[in-house]
């Protein structure tokens, strides 16, 4: 092994650490929401967003349950919820250099270069230290590979139970991972139906105890974003439109993997025997994406880790099929880490930067008003729940349906078009509420009344961008619904 490899670890962690050192107060809305959750648990308020009003309102209820450590000992919630998030990264870096060992025959000089380029992902570097359960997702995902190159299947398919409870779109996972494991055993003469029964219970078990409980308290075995950020609407144009900003959103921060990745394929192809061992990645790729266009779900970039990883070490294993020298590998670790910064500096810090200020000096100030100007009791309708929700102590009701309890608004509300429910007084056609909050680009109090109600001005906030792909400044805007 060549000495400078341990070096590229160091190197990729002073950067990662000068990336997240640029963001210290970052966090999505979505955080807020996991933290409100969270919050309601410790006060003994049930699994709600809207205190003692059950629903299931996140995509990660194993995460909502981790939160909710620090409200039992009147914690600070926000910080612990980032502390939490970076460990989980710290964690993924140590088993992805375990996978990489496995996955580069105990070659250290890629198994480091792998790693080295994991680390400063720029989407992984965006959505570590924010609070979210991407990091975890990441984590569990690297496990999961890791204890079936290692076949410690027990723990693989427990792992992938929980996993589901953060991330439920990997029940593909567990069906392919399912799958390749039979094939497994039968090539090794090891296959005995009692194995795959236990695998099978490891698996459902977590997932089998929480539908209980979501199903007697929500009503619903399915998370409302389930419904809120998915549309299964399948056709030629949809199909192609979500796979073109899949392929966006991936290039991104993984153009270069992609490529790689592309040739290790066109390579393996002609090697079956070594297309079997590493073809596993390849296949949750492709099943991922299918399952993002099939669902034509809603594209975010943190989505994208559940896969970003194993284009990494897809892409490395192309030039140890090539056998490139150590010598070059250099330089392509080089080129990894200035595009990685190139995305960083020019995409997400300032995307990072301005949201940051939008939720300090817009979103959490309103909350705050709130607070302080409304009576206790009094019904909110708004689009962003998260840190409005969080520090106005309100009855908040979610004009996008995803916290709602009532399964029927919500489903009422994903009937309006797009267009009209992301105004919100829209949906006071069916929905009772005492104040409503708008969000336009527009810094004028620009609506005063409707054939039904009249609305009176309280308060706007400026918030800078709400992300890459909508840089326009936006103006939330607070009135009052009187009926007419």
């Amino acid at each position: 092994m060549s000495k400078i490899f341990p070096y590229l670890l160091l190197i990729s962690s002073i950067i990662y650490l000068s990336d997240i050192s640029q963001k210290p107060q970052y966090a999505p809305d979505d955080t807020y929401i996991y933290l409100q959750y969270a919050k309601n648990i410790a006060a003994g308020s049930g699994f709600s967003f809207n205190a003692g009003e059950p629903s299931y309102g996140v995509t990660s209820p194993l995460w909502v349950l981790f939160l909710s450590v620090p409200y039992f000992f009147n914690g600070d919630g926000f910080w612990y919820a980032k502390i939490i998030d970076l460990l989980c990264f710290i964690l993924s870096v140590f088993v992805f250099i375990k996978l990489a060992r496995i996955f580069f025959d105990n070659n250290k000089n890629f198994q480091y270069l792998a790693a080295s380029v994991f680390m400063i992902n720029a989407w992984l570097v965006r959505w570590s230290f924010t609070g979210m359960e991407t990091s975890f997702a990441v984590l569990l995902l690297l496990l999961v590979f890791y204890f079936f190159y290692s076949k410690k299947y027990r723990y693989l398919f427990l792992t992938l139970g929980f996993f589901h409870l953060v991330r439920p779109e990997t029940f593909l996972l567990f069906v392919i991972m399912y799958i390749a494991v039979i094939m497994e055993l039968w090539r090794n003469k090891l296959f005995k139906i009692s194995k795959l029964l236990i695998y099978f219970s490891l698996y459902f078990t977590p997932i089998f105890v929480f539908f209980i409980y979501a199903y007697s308290n929500f009503g619903t075995v399915l998370p409302n974003t389930s419904l809120g950020k998915s549309t299964f609407s399948i056709g030629l144009n949809t199909a192609a439109a979500q796979l073109t900003g899949i392929i966006k959103l991936l290039a991104a921060s993984s153009l270069i993997e992609m490529a790689l990745t592309l040739l290790c394929l066109l390579f393996l192809l002609k090697r079956k025997d070594e297309l079997k061992t590493y073809a596993l990645p390849l296949v949750w790729i492709a099943g991922f994406i299918l399952l993002f266009i099939v669902t034509d779900a809603d594209l975010i970039s943190r989505y994208m880790l559940l896969i970003s990883p194993l284009f990494i070490l897809t892409g490395i294993k192309f030039f140890q099929i090539i056998n490139l020298r150590a010598s070059f590998l250099i330089p392509v670790y080089v080129v990894f880490a200035i595009f990685s910064q190139y995305i960083f500096y020019f995409y997400v810090k300032p995307h990072t930067d301005s949201f940051t200020a939008g939720v300090n000096n817009c979103l959490i100030p309103i909350g705050e008003w709130l607070n302080k100007n409304t009576p206790p009791g009094s019904k909110i309708l708004v689009n962003d729940v998260g840190a409005i929700g969080y520090f106005s102590n309100r009855y908040i009701i979610d004009a996008a349906g995803l916290v709602n309890r009532d399964l029927n608004l919500n489903k009422e509300i994903m009937k309006t078009p797009l267009e009209a429910r992301t105004v919100t007084h829209n949906l006071l056609k069916f929905i009772d509420a005492d104040y409503v909050i708008e969000r336009d680009s527009s810094d004028s109090a620009n609506i005063t009344e409707t054939n039904e109600f009249k609305f009176e001005h309280k308060y706007t906030g400026f918030f800078p961008s709400l992300g890459i792909k909508d840089e326009k400044p936006k103006y939330y805007k607070i009135y009052k619904v009187i009926q007419k």
